[in-house]
């Protein structure tokens, strides 16, 4: 058996275990609105890799999900609103991406209920109303007053925040703002996520007797913006040099005939921007002034300065010809819905997130891959919730830096 055949056993031999260890930490978390969670599967480790606060991808999940996500979001929703209200869900300020309008129209039809009204708009923006697939996209008119903010004349009773405020922080004070503005890219960082999730990874491999780096992310940081300068990149390639040594120590532990590699990515940046792949230490140290625009290039025109350098796991997991990698979208604590990012033009190491992926469902699926994934199902949704959980350690950790 395997190590990672070892991993499944456990997971499916102490499932109850895990779910009552889950269930635990969310009892003792304010959990966050929402998330999404990508995941890497290379058949001998599997890792949550990514993780977004602000989730712009609610168009791509199957409609089959719809009644248990706007359940989520009730259950949510009810102790802060328990007579109901008026919610504003505060997007992105561009209306050029389309698929990007088309996750505020689904987001905004899961999120409305009896009882909550939900207003779109940012007061970056005018009224208007907008096409898309699934209808009519209207935004109101928002007015930010010191004590309140009133979309179209009448007051709001709290901004619902689907913008990753790569740029800076929402200057808003009149109502309460969920997730925490303090989770946005301009303060946030994807290392201190990742400590967070290492913890907790350790936690359960520690209660399952299993090594922990076959379920978690592997990484470290490079802080300052110092690309530029030789010394500084000789320091980075020693750093990377035995970061890479560790990998190929662990793949020599487990019997793994792979070549270590790491992802170089902006320690405060999404939408798979600012990645790079790095297979040694030469890589850097020759680092050509067009990968370095490339790697420095954030969002908005804001340069990195802060790198995260994260074990590459390759995926194994294929589908209609091509690589994928599952994607798990969470309301209130609990992952409810997945779909699978598909690249056909890049291979099991690379970043799938670029303009050649598409995304599809369980049933668009192949056969084989439907029930390879089915079976790993519980894995994959016990990292993505754990990195859910480490969201809320996250945005206590801003809480108390702000207090101080």
């Amino acid at each position: 058996m395997s190590a990672f055949d070892d991993v499944m056993h456990h997971f499916e031999h102490h499932h109850d275990e895990i779910k009552t260890w889950l269930e635990e930490l969310r009892k003792e978390s304010s959990l966050p609105l929402y998330g999404s969670f990508d995941i890497r599967d290379a058949g001998w480790k599997a890792s949550v890799v990514d993780a977004n606060a602000f989730p712009a991808g609610f168009n791509n999940i199957s409609p089959e999900d719809y009644p248990a996500v706007s359940t989520a979001f009730a259950e949510y929703l009810h102790p802060l609103l328990p007579n109901g209200g008026r919610v504003l869900l505060w997007p992105e300020a561009h209306t050029r991406n389309d698929a990007y309008l088309e996750n505020v129209f689904v987001l905004r039809e899961l999120l409305e209920s009896k009882d909550i009204t939900v207003l779109v708009g940012t007061d970056e923006l005018p009224p208007m109303e907008i096409d898309v697939h699934e209808g009519i996209l209207h935004f109101g008119q928002v007015d930010v007053k010191q004590e309140a903010v009133l979309v179209d004349g009448n007051p709001i009773d709290i901004i619902l925040l689907n913008s990753d405020l790569t740029t800076g922080p929402l200057l808003v004070d009149g109502v309460p703002i969920h997730p925490t503005p303090s989770m946005g890219w301009y303060n946030r960082s994807k290392c201190e996520h990742f400590e967070h999730v290492k913890t907790l990874v350790h936690q359960l491999a520690e209660m399952l007797g299993i090594d922990p780096w076959l379920i978690g992310p592997w990484g470290f940081v490079s802080r300052g913006r110092c690309l530029e300068e030789v010394e500084c990149r000789e320091r980075l390639a020693a750093e990377i040099e035995l970061g890479l040594d560790f990998i190929s120590s662990k793949y020599k532990e487990h019997g793994i005939d792979e070549n270590p590699s790491l992802f170089m990515k902006n320690d405060r940046g999404t939408y798979g921007l600012g990645i790079l792949r790095i297979d040694s230490p030469e890589d850097i140290l020759n680092l050509s002034k067009r990968k370095m625009n490339r790697l420095t290039y954030g969002r908005g025109g804001i340069q990195a300065e802060d790198f995260l350098l994260q074990e590459a796991v390759p995926t194994h997991l294929r589908s209609n010809g091509g690589v994928i990698e599952p994607v798990g979208y969470g309301v209130n604590g609990l992952v409810l819905s997945w779909f699978y990012r598909l690249n056909m033009k890049h291979g099991p190491l690379d970043n799938l997130n670029t303009p050649s992926s598409s995304f599809i469902l369980d049933s668009e699926l192949d056969r084989d891959s439907a029930q390879q994934i089915l079976n790993r199902r519980f894995l994959h949704r016990t990292l993505a919730e754990i990195s859910m959980i480490a969201m809320t350690l996250e945005a206590e950790d801003h809480s108390v830096s702000d207090s101080d």
